[in-house]
C-alpha cells in the first residue's frame, strides 16, 4: 500500500539525515559527557516507557489504545527533537550523540517491549502479533542501514552532505504532512487510520499528560545531577519528543492495526509546539 511505503520512506529519509549529520566529534563527546548521556539514554529507553505503562495501566482506555501510546512510548525522538535543541540553543551535540545511540538500541528494545506490552494487555497475547522477523529487518533497512549509509556519505562526501542538509530537512516536512494527512483524512481503504473526533478527545489529555510530565520530570532528575541547564533542557527535549513516525511504522505497517496508530497521530498534532514551548521557556530563565 503506498501509504506503508511513504511511512517506511520518510522514516528511511529521517535517518538518513541524521545520519549524514554524524561526525567523529559526536561520539567523541560521549565520552567526555558520559553522565549527561547515560542519564539521557536511561530516561529515553526506560523511564518514560515505565511511565506510559503505569499510566495507561490506570486509564480505562480499549487495549489498542494502551498498545498505541505504549509503542509511542517506546519510539525516541530524531531530528525533529535536534531541531528543537538547535533552535532554543540548548545542547545540540548531547542531542545527537542521545539520537546516534537510541537509533542503535531500539534494535533490541522495540520488539522486547512491544511483545511484552502485547502480552500484558491483550491477555495471553493471541489478539494481535508482532511479526518478529518483520520487525527486525524493517529496523535495520528503515533505520540502521539509512544511518551508516548517511554516516559514509558525510564523511566521503561533507560539501554535497552540506548542501543536502537543508533541503532534506524541507522535503522531510512536506512529506510528513502529506503522510499525517493522509492517516486523518482518508477513508480506510486508502490508508487512512478512521480516527474519529470522539478518538481524539479520549486519547488528547492521556497522550498530552504522557508528554508533559516527561519531559518536567526527565528535567527535573537531570537538574539532580547535571549542573548545565542546557544539558538539563537537551535532555528534557529528548525524552519529552517521541518519533510519531516510527511509531507509525510498527503500528500501521508491521500491526496492520489501525486503532493503535491513532495515539501517535494524536500525538503528533501538538507534541513539536509544546516541546518548543517547554524548551524556551526554561532557557530564558537560565
Amino acid at each position: 500500500m503506498f501509504i506503508d511505503f511513504l511511512i517506511s520512506f520518510i522514516l528511511a529519509l529521517i535517518m538518513f539525515t541524521i545520519g549524514s549529520s554524524l561526525k567523529p566529534a559526536n561520539f567523541i563527546y560521549l565520552t567526555r559527557h558520559p553522565r549527561a548521556v547515560t542519564l539521557g539514554l536511561i530516561l529515553q529507553m526506560l523511564f518514560l516507557p515505565a511511565l506510559a505503562f503505569i499510566l495507561v495501566s490506570w486509564l480505562p482506555l480499549p487495549k489498542e489504545f494502551k498498545m498505541g501510546v505504549m509503542i509511542l512510548a517506546l519510539c525516541p525522538g530524531g531530528t525533529t527533537a535536534n531541531l528543537v535543541s538547535y533552535l532554543v540553543k540548548a545542547e545540540v551535540a548531547l542531542s545527537i550523540a542521545l539520537t546516534s545511540i537510541n537509533s542503535f538500541l531500539i534494535l533490541a528494545t522495540v520488539p522486547l517491549f512491544t511483545y511484552l506490552s502485547m502480552l500484558y494487555f491483550t491477555g495471553e497475547g493471541d489478539m494481535i502479533h508482532l511479526p518478529a522477523g518483520q520487525t527486525m529487518f524493517s529496523i535495520v533497512m528503515v533505520i540502521l542501514l539509512p544511518v551508516a549509509v548517511g554516516m559514509v556519505f558525510n564523511h566521503y562526501l561533507p560539501k554535497w552532505s552540506a548542501r543536502l542538509k537543508n533541503p532534506l530537512k524541507y522535503l522531510t516536512i512536506i512529506l510528513l504532512a502529506v503522510m499525517f494527512s493522509i492517516k486523518f483524512f482518508a477513508a480506510d481503504r486508502n490508508g487512512g487510520s478512521g480516527i474519529t473526533g470522539h478518538d481524539i478527545l479520549l486519547l488528547l489529555p492521556v497522550t498530552l499528560a504522557i508528554h508533559l510530565t516527561a519531559m518536567f520530570l526527565s528535567f527535573a532528575i537531570s537538574r539532580m545531577s547535571i549542573s548545565s541547564i542546557r544539558s538539563c533542557v537537551t535532555i528534557g527535549i529528548e525524552v519529552g519528543l517521541q518519533n510519531t513516525t516510527l511509531a507509525l511504522l510498527i503500528t500501521s505497517t508491521l500491526l496492520q492495526n489501525n486503532e493503535m496508530a491513532k495515539p501517535a497521530l494524536v500525538y503528533a498534532l501538538f507534541s513539536f509546539f509544546t516541546t518548543f514551548g517547554f524548551a524556551w521557556m526554561l532557557m530564558r530563565k537560565k
